[in-house]
């Protein structure tokens, strides 16, 4: 079993797709969200980065409460690690598993994590093993493989450009200046992380 706190392996390289998470109700209580997660705000600055190693990058993110967690591939072979950020950017835990890794936020100090072989909830706090289940569990994100890498994102609202993040809100539209210019987004809660490819470093806006 691979659940155990492990050293952070070489990080990341997948590329992109898109599609909605929209996990079901956990059984044992716990409901994952069921409103869309709140859009970043006009004010956002860059809340921290992360230097990824060569040859990884994300695969998708979600934040629970002030908790960025990441969850990045290897292009080399299936290899998938599962980091979570605090609010100051340093790490809280990590985990691994096989294939890249997607992620649902479990009320509000769990996360569901699925790989290509099984899925698990962890505790926000630590990281420790809350339960685990099948791979097709039906609260696991649903992906849109058309290019053949599983890489869900909820970012319908948001458009990049260079440094310029465009963001489509429900009350109007705003852009937002990032420090500099990245090359993927993912929405999460309150917020948006980044990827950088070239300097292979993620970022979070918030």
């Amino acid at each position: 079993m691979k659940r155990p706190f492990t050293a952070l392996l070489p990080l990341a390289a997948l590329a992109l797709a898109v599609t909605a998470c929209q996990p079901a109700d956990d059984d044992d209580g716990n409901d994952t969200p069921s409103s869309a997660p709140a859009l970043v705000s006009e004010d956002a600055t860059l809340a921290w980065s992360a230097q990824l190693e060569s040859d990884w990058s994300p695969t998708h993110a979600v934040a629970v409460g002030d908790t960025v967690i990441v969850s990045t591939s290897w292009e080399i072979d299936e290899g998938t690690e599962i980091t979570a950020y605090r609010a100051d950017g340093s790490v809280a835990w990590q985990d691994s598993g096989y294939g890249g890794a997607l992620l649902a936020p479990v009320g509000d100090d769990q996360v569901l994590i699925c790989d290509s072989e099984e899925s698990w909830t962890v505790s926000v706090e630590d990281g420790s093993v809350v339960d685990e289940g099948a791979a097709d569990d039906e609260r696991c994100p649903v992906a849109d493989d058309e290019e053949g890498i599983p890489v869900p994102r909820n970012d319908e609202a948001y458009t990049i450009d260079g440094n310029v993040l465009s963001v489509d809100g429900p009350d109007g539209s705003y852009d937002i200046t990032l420090d500099q210019p990245v090359d993927e987004i993912w929405g999460v809660d309150g917020g948006v992380v980044g990827f950088i490819d070239e300097s292979d470093t993620v970022v979070l806006y918030r």
